[in-house]
């Protein structure tokens, strides 16, 4: 079940429902949001409880009710018992909070009970409305273990594989979505399967890859040209090509960007940068159609390590003995 709510932030009271979609839905058992400001200085945040998670977004409006200049709004996502990080849904907030912007006096219509308020009140629910749809039009998180992807924009998962065939398995299928569903495809190697095995494999396995490859669909190198270009690893380069890529992708007609790297690069003084640059990189994911699937040698990786890698993915994915498994980080737990 999913809620779209959007609140008014009261700094004593804590958020005020203003609208709820679907609005007959009894939401008194369970705080959607939490209770002051000062608890989160981030426009975007996320909070977990026992049965269900929220994605917020704050912005300010300008208030025109002679008490302050600013008011603060917030839309918030309430995914009640599904096994989905709220992430995903953070571009979504943000198209919204555009439309809402855009309505001359927002704040003053809602709170309001003129005849001309009441019409934009209609208008407001009308964006609830059509954006609901689009949150429940998210499928979640599936990766079956036939590897039959379906990934929403925004998701950011990981993979530890012990065997360059384990990698292939997970990649390929991975790749083959991507341009089967019009997206860039971005494929950065490492030494456990280089950029000419990689190519080599596709060509195999894709129906017409050569075509793919000819309209510019697919870019394959190695990640000393990407994650180590002039020879040192720096994040905010990375996160900003990644974004580069991305407007290319859309400027091209492609419906978004697939995106896959591999780690076994990364010494062990990089490892605390490479951290950050996962952690930061989910709050550019889910602000885009883009799709990121990392992959780790499990032999490289000591427990502290596949923790660490765990927790700034939404799911990790390994296979042992033959057989694949997902994991997921669900209340800051490690759920088969």
């Amino acid at each position: 079940m999913r809620l779209l709510i959007l609140s008014h932030f009261n700094i004593f009271k804590g958020p005020i429902i203003v609208l709820k979609v679907p609005e007959d839905y009894v939401s008194n058992n369970y705080k959607n949001i939490p209770k002051y400001l000062n608890l989160e200085k981030k426009a975007f945040f996320i909070y977990d409880y026992e049965t269900f998670k929220t994605a917020n977004l704050i912005f300010t409006t300008p208030s025109k009710m002679e008490r302050t200049e600013y008011e603060e709004l917030m839309i918030s996502v309430v995914i009640i018992n599904e096994y989905l990080s709220p992430k995903i849904f953070q571009s979504t907030l943000k198209k919204i909070k555009d439309e809402l912007k855009n309505i001359k006096d927002l704040y003053k219509n809602l709170y309001s009970s003129s005849e001309e308020s009441a019409t934009k009140l209609l208008e407001i629910k009308e964006i609830l409305l059509k954006y609901y749809q689009e949150i429940n039009q998210i499928e979640g998180i599936q990766l079956n273990i036939d590897l039959n992807y379906n990934l929403p924009w925004g998701t950011h998962i990981c993979y530890f594989y012990q065997k360059k065939e384990d990698l292939m398995d997970i990649l390929i299928p991975y790749i083959k979505r991507g341009l089967e569903n019009n997206e860039f495809c971005v494929w950065v190697t490492s030494e456990d399967l280089n950029e000419k095995e990689a190519k080599s494999k596709l060509k195999t396995k894709i129906k017409n890859f050569n075509e793919f490859l000819k309209k510019g669909q697919i870019e394959i190198f190695p990640y000393t040209e990407w994650y180590l270009k002039d020879g040192e690893f720096n994040f905010q380069r990375v996160l900003d090509g990644w974004v580069q890529k991305y407007n290319y992708a859309i400027s091209q007609g492609f419906n978004g960007i697939r995106i896959t790297g591999n780690t076994a690069w990364v010494e062990k003084n990089d490892w605390r940068d490479f951290s950050d640059y996962e952690e930061e990189i989910n709050n550019v994911v889910g602000n885009y159609r883009m799709i990121v699937l990392c992959t780790y040698s499990a032999e490289k990786c000591g427990i502290n390590e596949i923790l660490g890698v765990i927790k700034t993915h939404q799911v990790a994915t390994i296979r042992r003995e033959g057989k694949w498994e997902i994991l997921q980080r669900i209340n800051d737990s490690i759920l088969k």
